[in-house]
C-alpha cells in the first residue's frame, strides 16, 4: 500500500495526476484503473504518528534502525 501511495505522489510531482484526483481516490475509496507501485529498494516505513493520541515513541525501535541492535526477546 505504501508503494502504491508513493507511486501516486510521484505522479503528482510529475504532473501526471492532480492533487484533487488523488484526494478523490482517497475519499471515494475507488481503486485507480492503473496502479504502478514504486520499487521497494530503499523505501521503508520508519514512523507512524497519530496526532490525536499522546503516545510516547519506543526508543528501542529507533535504536534498532540506527545501530542495528538486536531486539531483546
Amino acid at each position: 500500500m505504501i508503494r502504491i501511495i508513493v507511486g501516486k505522489l510521484l505522479e503528482i510531482a510529475n504532473n501526471e495526476l492532480t492533487v484533487a484526483e488523488f484526494e478523490q481516490y482517497l475519499i471515494t475509496k475507488v481503486t485507480p484503473k492503473i496502479i504502478v507501485p514504486v520499487y521497494a529498494q530503499g523505501l521503508y516505513l520508519s514512523k507512524v504518528t497519530y496526532p490525536y493520541l499522546d503516545l510516547k515513541p519506543r526508543a528501542i525501535f529507533s535504536r534498532i534502525l540506527q545501530d542495528e541492535v538486536d531486539v531483546p526477546v
